[in-house]
């Protein structure tokens, strides 16, 4: 049986306190940000591979640009800041082959957030869920 004074806490990887005072409380509005993220991210990386195996770095430049505030608004500023780095490094380069490292380190680090967000997401509902019963 929960109180009405039991508030959400996220997980250690989140900006918490960031968190909790972007979102107030309203836990519908944070689920419905985070849900909306992870399916912007889940795009845009399918959009990163295509640009990317198509030797387009200009469009592969503007998906890191399209990605990096969505960290900022899930609580997870050291991702924003690692994909902020990547885009400029998008800005440098003659050729998409200059990043292949970069690339390949940068995808992996998204995909695996992707999953600590819908981990994240989870507890969130279920959070709700009891919260709710």
């Amino acid at each position: 049986m929960n109180s009405q004074g039991v508030h959400y806490m996220f997980s250690g990887r989140f900006d918490s306190s960031f968190l909790s005072e972007l979102y107030g409380g309203d836990m519908d509005s944070a689920r419905e940000i985070f849900d909306t993220s992870v399916h912007h991210l889940s795009l845009e990386l399918k959009n990163a591979l295509n640009h990317y195996n198509n030797g387009d770095v200009v469009a592969l430049r503007r998906v890191f640009h399209k990605i990096k505030p969505l960290y900022g608004y899930v609580g997870l500023p050291a991702l924003h800041d690692h994909v902020l780095s990547f885009e400029n490094r998008c800005s440098n380069v003659q050729d998409i082959s200059e990043l292949r490292n970069e690339f390949e380190m940068i995808t992996s680090v998204i995909g695996e957030s992707l999953h600590v967000l819908r981990q994240e997401l989870g507890r969130m509902r279920s959070f709700s869920n009891t919260k709710a019963s």
